[in-house]
């Protein structure tokens, strides 16, 4: 039988009081783990909750009180924890955002949330916010100042006095304003209340086994609603031990240097390692012979119906090869969380035939964001699992935007404690978005299965008809399509026209091979782009990745683009979902051709 967390022993209902619980429950216990001159050194939970109150009293001496915001623009750090549960503590609220973000983004929150003190990651970030006009705020904290005297950590150190968390604070407060990344406009301000993001840190906790004893590494950022939750809260209610990554650039180093239990991830880096350990089955016959040959044993090992010598074999190949995939996440990893965007399920089964646990769930910032994981007790590869305790989930089909020939499938409605309160200065947004019993209307398309598992298939709003009145749900052929090693990045189009093209940017080390290979190092990227050779590389993997969806869902015709798809030009949102609209705007000449 499964063990799970213990929920009776999750008794809070501030997030301030969660974190002084953890530290009076696990005070010796390593709390976070820095990497300093080559090593990684552990921060006790005491040592934290020191840090903690005394930083509340600076926030406290700077005016802080029930109700103000404190902004945060950090990558994640000890500092960016400790502000968080500082400025809980005494009812104040939290706005964060990313350190990559645009200066409009930020100067339009700081114009609608009105924060009273900015606390941001460098002296650079702090210039730029000295440009922005935002009357309400009264002082900016540095975390990297140039001069280490001036940063955070030596004026907490400072501090001699330590206030402790504000008692009149409760589960109705409001304790976080996140703003959604706007892939379609503006970003808006989810309002969380402190009841919503402490039971939706419960329920999470309970659909799995996790104690003091479990270790993490931190690389989702705190600013995005499932890291903060996951990483900032649901580990340290139960006294876990979380590492901080260097950088993105590091992550599978940091990996085997934090040795996790647990790791909480998103599609991105499990593709990564998937694409990077398929190039180095590549490149000697011997060795993909016995990958393909170990991959393929593994699966009917999972299935139950290998021979005696197969299973004699598996333990063989097992030792040989997949112990080696295991190795790229350290030696201890009991199993894995993916969030935020849909897992492939070609990549899914790939590591769990290897003997790598990941339960694929699904979120959103609305509901603090965790809303339903697989877990122990039901996987299914494809499905993101069972709602969580104590949430509904209803599927409507009143929707007249919604495609009606698959009768399982409408929007996801929720009813839970976890769900926000509003969007901040949006009353219309709002009443988009929650109905007068207090349902979050998601603008998911999905069902539930005959084991209440939901299946995710597609986004109401980007559902399209094409010319011949056909539905069309571009994700679900973008995700198959970004399943092919050589393809970054696929953006599918076709609302009102005779049938569905692609915009394709290609993967950075193909395009470097095929330069290599064809002796092609100082031709253009136009040159490349429209390279016969190059394009049937393509032109074979989308008819490869296409062929189970209908011909009128087949895109037709595609282009290619070598360019940069970032957050910094604005076609990728903080949380690296594609914006449709700026894409298709930009290449509207390309797309048009397709079309002639």
């Amino acid at each position: 039988m499964e063990q799970y967390t213990d929920l009776s022993q999750l008794n809070f209902s501030t997030l301030g009081e969660l974190m002084r619980n953890s530290v009076k429950k696990f005070p010796e216990r390593p709390l976070w783990g820095v990497k300093t001159d080559g090593e990684y050194h552990w921060m006790t939970y005491a040592e934290f909750g020191v840090i903690v109150r005394k930083l509340r009293t600076l926030l406290k001496k700077n005016g802080i009180v029930k109700g103000e915001r404190v902004a945060i623009i950090s990558n994640n750090c000890v500092e960016f924890a400790a502000a968080v549960y500082a400025t809980y503590g005494l009812g104040g609220i939290v706005v964060p955002m990313y350190e990559v973000q645009k200066v409009q983004d930020w100067e339009f929150i700081f114009g609608d949330s009105t924060p009273s003190i900015a606390i941001v990651g460098s002296d650079a970030i702090r210039e730029k916010i000295e440009g922005i006009a935002c009357d309400s705020l009264r002082k900016i904290f540095v975390i990297r100042a140039e001069k280490p005297e001036d940063g955070l950590r030596a004026l907490i150190d400072a501090e001699t006095e330590e206030t402790e968390i504000d008692e009149s604070v409760g589960p109705d407060d409001v304790c976080d304003i996140i703003y959604t990344s706007g892939t379609t406009g503006r970003p808006r301000g989810v309002v969380l209340q402190h009841g919503a993001v402490t039971e939706d840190t419960r329920i999470t906790a309970g659909a799995f086994f996790i104690d003091k004893t479990d270790r993490t590494l931190a690389f989702l950022p705190w600013a995005h609603a499932f890291g903060k939750t996951v990483e900032l809260h649901v580990f340290p209610s139960v006294g876990a031990s979380t590492g901080l990554v260097e950088s993105n650039r590091t992550i599978q180093q940091n990996l085997l240097e934090v040795n996790p239990t647990i790791l909480v991830s998103v599609p991105q880096i499990f593709n990564r390692i998937y694409d990077k350990i398929h190039a180095m089955a590549e490149e000697k016959q011997v060795k993909k012979f016995l990958f393909d040959r170990t991959e393929k044993v593994a699966r009917k090992a999972a299935d139950g119906s290998l021979s005696f010598f197969g299973k004699i074999q598996h333990r063989i190949l097992d030792k040989l090869v997949a112990e080696k995939v295991r190795h790229a996440f350290g030696n201890s990893l009991r199993f894995s969380i993916s969030g935020s965007a849909s897992l492939s399920k070609e990549v899914a089964t790939f590591f769990e035939s290897f003997g790598v646990k990941v339960y694929e769930g699904y979120g959103m910032t609305e509901h603090s964001p965790v809303v339903a994981v697989n877990n122990p007790s039901l996987q299914r590869i494809g499905a993101v699992g069972r709602p969580l305790q104590g949430v509904k989930i209803e599927i409507l089909h009143d929707n007249e935007n919604l495609d009606k020939s698959d009768e399982r499938c409408g929007e996801i409605v929720i009813t839970s404690p976890c769900v926000m309160k509003e969007y901040h200065n949006a009353p219309e947004a709002t009443l988009e978005m929650l109905d007068d019993q207090h349902r979050l209307h998601t603008g998911d398309m999905g069902y539930l299965d005959e084991d209440g598992c939901l299946w995710i298939t597609g986004r109401v709003k980007e559902q399209y008809k094409l010319e011949n009145g056909k539905y069309v749900v571009p994700t679900a052929l973008e995700e198959k399509i970004n399943d092919c090693s050589i393809i970054s990045l696929a953006v599918v189009f076709g609302a009102g026209r005779p049938y569905n093209v692609v915009l394709i940017k290609p993967d950075d080390d193909y395009v470097k091979k095929f330069r290599e290979k064809n002796h092609l190092e100082n031709a253009s990227a136009q040159e490349i782009e429209n390279n016969e050779e190059f394009r049937k590389a393509f032109s074979d993997a989308l008819e490869k990745a296409c062929a189970d969806f209908r011909g009128y869902e087949r895109p037709k015709k595609f282009a290619i683009t070598l360019d940069e798809f970032s957050i910094q030009n604005g076609l990728l949102t903080p949380a690296l979902k594609i914006r449709r609209r700026v894409i298709e705007k930009k290449y509207s000449d390309i797309l048009a051709a397709l079309y002639n």
